[in-house]
């Protein structure tokens, strides 16, 4: 009987430490994923700051060209023909 506890016992402490090494690879996995998450949230916030500023350059280029043409075309007219 009391072979069969410790043979028990042992097999149970054997599990547990198997068990314990898996739940440390997790938490390692975990903290890698978390770590990549990180790194994808701040690529996207720099995206989004970027895009901000092209859509910004783009209007002021539109508006800029457009005034540049109007203005040439008011003098085409002005001109004597």
């Amino acid at each position: 009987m009391d072979v069969e506890i410790h043979r028990d016992l042992g097999r149970h402490e054997a599990e547990i430490e198997s068990l314990q090494r898996e739940l440390n690879a997790v938490h390692t996995e975990l903290r890698e994923v978390k770590e990549c998450l990180h790194s994808i949230r701040e690529t996207l916030s720099e995206a989004r700051g970027g895009w901000k500023t092209l859509m910004w350059l783009s209007g002021v280029s539109a508006t800029v060209g457009a005034l540049i043409f109007k203005l040439l075309s008011m003098a085409m007219t002005m001109l004597p023909k």
